[in-house]
């Protein structure tokens, strides 16, 4: 594995393409031998005009060669704009996440999810990203289901607190020895929770409690 960043030009269209390699299967060797970059319109202008129609300009080996090339890329599109970056560039993307053309960004937009961060945004009213803006809005259906289970509804999604409630409450808590007033009670051994102490042998606070005070 020898990550690598290369540079080519095509002679016909007189356009530069820049690219990396660094998987697995990198090695800068095979390079326009077995590996032909994996840019669909690269290998389309193959087809097209031939693999001699490229020229090498540059093969350079880098553990680093993923973020140079990214690095590169934006350097390029900052500093000449998208029309010339296109112009002059066979890449139709920067990475990560800046797509440049429209069509580009239409079949991306099938594969990817849907970002509402304000990066993506900024992103999106600059139309420079592959994102599209959407916002749940709930039907007509749960509008009114939402009204219903409102309606006097005092403390909004909390429960409406009443003595009725409160009584239930203190019901259901009848013979659960969690609930405030009771105390923790060991003999030693075992830990029982209690108001009152649950044996002769037993004293209060935990286990641990009891070894300390003895």
């Amino acid at each position: 594995m020898q990550p690598y960043f290369y540079k080519m030009f095509h002679k016909p269209t007189k356009k530069f393409y820049i690219g990396s390699q660094y998987g697995k299967k990198s090695d800068p060797d095979k390079f326009w031998n077995s590996y032909t970059t994996s840019s669909k319109t690269v290998n389309m202008l193959i087809d097209e005009y031939g693999k001699e129609s490229f020229e090498i300009k540059k093969i350079i080996i880098r553990e680093d060669a993923r973020e140079y090339e990214a690095k590169l890329l934006k350097r390029l599109y900052h500093f000449y704009g998208k029309d010339k970056f296109l112009e002059l560039m066979i890449n139709r993307n920067i990475s990560p996440g800046i797509l440049l053309t429209d069509e580009i960004i239409a079949k991306a937009n099938v594969k990817r999810k849907v970002s509402n961060s304000i990066a993506a945004k900024k992103l999106i009213e600059q139309g420079r990203h592959n994102f599209q803006l959407k916002r749940y809005v709930p039907t007509e259906q749960m509008r009114e289901f939402h009204s219903k289970r409102m309606k006097g509804n005092k403390l909004g999604s909390l429960r409406k607190i009443t003595d009725e409630y409160r009584i239930n409450q203190a019901e259901g808590a009848k013979g659960n020895m969690n609930v405030r007033g009771t105390k923790w009670w060991t003999n030693g051994k075992i830990n029982k929770r209690s108001k009152e102490c649950p044996g002769s042998d037993f004293y209060l606070g935990t286990t641990k409690k009891w070894k300390r005070n003895t």
